[in-house]
């Protein structure tokens, strides 16, 4: 059961969806429960809209992250390599690229297993070392603090042992505004039981786009209702006795390109299939060839126009990837923004007009960022940086030490007032 003074109907409705409690946190240490005491505390509360690209809001009526604009910072950012989902979110929540956090993309092939896992596998995700890295949440509970978690990609399952003390397993049940309600009642409590974190999720305009594509009515549509749901928010979070103390982050995890049916290349015919192991589809699609015959499949590869291709252990050093041999095939291939990559004896129908996974420096693949609060500067615009670095801002945001990563503070310092500069240097 979820430790909860929320109304029956809220607590039935966080039931229905899967909401569990791994445990309570540790009690404050003196210096927080002063600091709670004296008003200095700060609070946290970050959305992600799976794949909200940076300038969608541009194209829809959106006044509510308008406003968010002005009234602190905003950044078009960047994501990790791939820029899929769940590498991206754990990134988010770890610090670390993909390649160390070990969720390499939303499907992968173990060699310890002898499998493909999936993040969209219940079974799979419990697989002990599935989820490297150490999550924000169990940062922030190992040092005294509470985390609520709703629906973030990768929170459902224990990470060392440990989650964090309110946690909900996706449903796309809920509305919007529902989940809205979810941390409004949870920030609207007496102080003392107001969690540090929170950390929620909407699934749009993600769905949207790979349906009916990134330029899309529909994929605006989603973009204006989740600002009205925002707008809903907002209104509601202002009854929180420590409102003025929360800081408001509102992001995503990758952005979208369009597809088109011609746009795609089937290898099926190019490579000797005697000498192929096993592929894993996906952005970036996975080849397993037999070592001997790994140089002449990459030369064939890449006299292929509109993908590029590297040896698992020559990858680009910008990408930072290709280092976990027991969960990456060794080769690697992408298409380039909008195309396609299949391998199969015969042509399959394009089921999408929407896809992302390509890489970090494509513009499509860029995503928004907003950020208001007692910890941010107002009407400030920040360079672009790439999205794990949230996780070092968060644990700044919270005044914790943060667990090894791959973050730099330079990424986001501008955007924080004096007070709340970086007090630790990030390990990149």
């Amino acid at each position: 059961m979820m430790r909860s003074t929320a109304l029956p109907a809220l607590l039935a409705l966080l039931l229905l969806t899967g909401c569990a409690a791994a445990r309570r946190a540790p009690a404050c240490t003196s210096a927080r429960a002063s600091a709670r005491a004296s008003g200095e505390k700060q609070y946290v509360v970050i959305l992600s809209m799976d794949a909200f690209r940076w300038d969608l809001a541009d194209r829809a009526r959106t006044p509510t992250l308008d406003s968010l604009r002005r009234a602190g910072c905003y950044a078009e950012i960047y994501p990790v390599f791939p820029s899929n989902t769940f590498p991206s979110h754990y990134s988010m929540a770890t610090g670390l690229h993909p390649d160390r956090h070990g969720v390499v993309n939303n499907s992968f092939y173990d060699r310890t297993e002898g499998r493909t896992l999936s993040v969209f596998d219940a079974r799979d995700v419990l697989t002990p070392g599935f989820w490297g890295g150490e999550p924000i949440w169990n940062t922030a509970e190992r040092q005294g603090l509470t985390a609520h978690i709703f629906m973030w990609p990768g929170s459902e399952v224990p990470v060392g042992g440990r989650q964090a003390t309110v946690w909900t397993r996706y449903s796309a049940r809920p509305s919007y505004r529902e989940r809205a309600d979810w941390v409004v009642e949870a920030m609207t409590r007496p102080e003392e039981e107001i969690p540090d974190l929170v950390m929620w999720y909407f699934e749009q305009p993600d769905a949207a786009m790979h349906a009916a594509g990134p330029a899309s009515p529909q994929a605006v549509a989603q973009a204006e209702r989740i600002d009205s749901a925002l707008c809903h928010f907002f209104r509601e979070i202002r009854r929180s006795p420590v409102f003025e103390r929360i800081n408001f982050i509102v992001t995503a995890d990758h952005g979208m390109t369009e597809l088109a049916p011609e746009r795609c290349v089937n290898l099926y015919g190019l490579l000797d299939t005697a000498q192929v192991v096993r592929t894993v589809a996906g952005n970036p699609l996975g080849i397993e060839v037999r070592e001997g015959y790994a140089d002449e499949a990459l030369r064939l590869l890449r006299r292929t126009p509109h993908l590029r291709a590297w040896h698992r252990d020559r990858m680009p050093r910008r990408l930072r990837y290709g280092t976990r041999r027991d969960r990456l095939a060794n080769l690697i291939v992408l298409p380039d923004a909008g195309w396609t990559l299949d391998y199969s004896p015969s042509a399959r129908p394009l089921g999408k007009r929407g896809a992302h996974g390509y890489d970090p420096r494509e513009r499509d693949m860029h995503m928004v960022f907003y950020a208001s609060g007692p910890a941010f500067r107002k009407g400030y615009s920040q360079r672009s940086f790439q999205n794990h670095h949230i996780y070092l801002l968060l644990c700044r945001l919270l005044d914790i030490e943060p667990a090894p990563n791959d973050c730099r503070d330079r990424a986001f310092e501008g955007m924080l007032l004096p007070q709340r500069q970086p007090k630790h240097a990030g390990r990149e």
